[in-house]
């Protein structure tokens, strides 16, 4: 299968630009696949009956709401649900000079006794929300789940298409953009084992910059915040010094405050009428840092607001202990909840394979989604051999799945996905 490069070349496009490309690639793919099983499971109530917490945080806490001590845990998420939104007024109330104070008038303006007094309410609330998230968190269970038997299978076919535009100046600097467009579906392979849907409309992509050894990306809403993937960015600027790399991320959107139900044209700032169903929406700012020297790596990401609007960060530290056998250290404070350490290697056997696994001291831990709570125990082997190659892996040695390709030249691959829930995917895709 020969490979399709289109490129379009414009020697002269205005003042200043010496050359500008455009590149066209993607993928289709077409095969069979059914969807996995899903065991029934009883609803499970959770267990614990206390929580821990600093007296100084309780304390506070308990001078502005009273603490969460409910088993139903319905009522607890509202807890939290409200502790956010006691949190966002008070915070709103501090930054537009108003308090909480049943005996001030919303029109004074601040003083620094109203400034002190909000500043004590944004901390009693902060307080209040951290008991209530502690309680939700510990006493979760789980809901029933309903018996599905393996889906029959059924054919598919999609394709993803992506076209990107480059240009240099005569000065060095560079721009890129891009967009794509597809349709159907096409196999994830890895270990989300799935069908992914493509996106039937063409999607804008951020304009990238280049001077000088620096990347300046522009685009609304279109960057990754390098912490977390399920929230974005406006603008971006990475680069490195020697060894030492970075990138930061930020949205330039202000922070949008949960709604204050209580609030009316008449009470409200500049006679903004609040919503009730308005939720508050981060707008982070991320950062990335990388560096290396001789056998080892470093690497850090950290947001000022992760989904639940609290700073967060993660490390990783790589050392290449033999030629054949790395090992990682990493750690992600997940904002207010409890760290989560991993300890991962890589030990390569041969050309044809290597080895990794992994651990984390997540047991019991808030944000655990494996069965019982146990803790999570990754190890996967991959294996290549001429045009074969295959990926073998399991995780808290009860969930496994298997990946094998066939490379048939050209940019065509074979391949076969399939899983413990039978989960099973089998086609053929090619690149251009």
């Amino acid at each position: 299968m020969k490979k399709v490069l289109l490129t379009t070349t414009a020697l002269v496009m205005t003042a200043g630009v010496a050359s500008a490309e455009i590149t066209f690639s993607g993928v289709g793919e077409a095969g069979f696949y059914r969807t996995g099983k899903v065991k029934a499971a009883a609803a499970v109530a959770g267990t614990q009956n206390s929580v821990s917490i600093s007296s100084d945080v309780w304390t506070k806490a308990t001078t502005v709401t009273t603490a969460s001590t409910s088993t139903t845990i319905a009522t607890e998420y509202e807890d939290v649900q409200n502790a956010k939104a006691d949190l966002a007024i008070a915070q709103y109330n501090l930054d537009n000079g108003f308090t909480q104070a049943a005996t001030r008038s919303t029109t004074e303006r601040t003083t620094v006794a109203q400034t002190i007094l909000a500043e004590t309410d944004v901390a009693e609330k902060q307080a209040a929300l951290e008991a209530a998230e502690a309680t939700y968190a510990l006493h979760k269970g789980t809901a029933a789940v309903a018996a599905k038997k393996a889906g029959d299978m059924q054919a598919y076919s999609g394709y993803d298409f992506n076209v990107a535009a480059s240009a240099s100046a005569d000065n060095g600097m560079t721009f890129a953009f891009g967009f794509d467009m597809g349709a159907g579906h096409i196999a994830d392979q890895d270990d989300d084992r799935a069908m992914d849907a493509q996106a039937g409309t063409i999607a804008a992509d951020e304009v990238t910059i280049g001077y000088n050894g620096y990347t300046i990306k522009i685009g609304d809403d279109l960057i990754d915040d390098l912490y977390d993937d399920t929230q974005n960015g406006d603008v971006s600027l990475g680069g490195s010094f020697g060894d030492l790399t970075f990138e930061i991320v930020t949205d330039l959107d202000k922070d949008i405050a949960a709604a204050d139900p209580s609030m009316t044209a008449a009470t409200s700032s500049k006679g903004k009428v609040w919503n009730p169903a308005v939720a508050a929406v981060w707008n982070p700012t991320s950062y990335s840092i990388g560096y290396s020297m001789g056998d080892m790596s470093f690497g850090m990401q950290g947001t000022d607001h992760d989904d639940w609007g609290n700073s967060a960060a993660k490390y990783a530290l790589t050392y290449q202990v033999l030629p054949s056998l790395s090992a990682t250290l990493s750690s992600d404070n997940v904002g207010t909840y409890k760290d989560i350490g991993k300890l991962s290697a890589t030990y390569t056997v041969s050309d044809a394979m290597s080895i990794t696994a992994s651990v984390k001291d997540d047991k019991d831990h808030a944000l655990n989604t494996n069965t019982g709570g146990k803790q999570s125990q990754d190890m996967s082997i991959a294996y290549s051999a001429g045009a074969m190659s295959a990926t073998i892996a399991s995780d808290e040695s009860s969930n496994w799945w298997v990946n094998a390709k066939y490379d048939l030249g050209g940019g065509a691959t074979a391949f076969t996905t399939f899983d413990h829930t039978e989960f099973l995917v089998a086609g053929v895709n090619f690149k251009f």
